[in-house]
């Protein structure tokens, strides 16, 4: 596991979250708001999404989604 610091998106709200330790995405949620949101690590450091707003690749629901149709594991 690492250790991941990032901002919510909806609140700013500063937070370590806890991250598989890979490049996949991941959904976090907020302690201060609530919210779900998106992390994915990147080369350059960690992307936050908005929950419905990162692109199909980055959300870990329409991925599991697009891999299965294409029967890709």
């Amino acid at each position: 596991m690492t250790i991941l610091n990032v901002h919510c998106p909806y609140c700013s709200h500063k937070q370590a979250v806890e991250h598989a330790g890979d490049y996949s995405p991941a959904y976090a949620m907020c302690p201060d708001c609530g919210e779900r949101f998106i992390l994915e690590p990147v080369a350059g450091g960690v992307m936050v999404y908005r929950d419905g707003e990162a692109p199909c690749c980055s959300d870990p629901d329409c991925r599991e989604i697009e891999l299965a149709a294409s029967g890709q594991d």
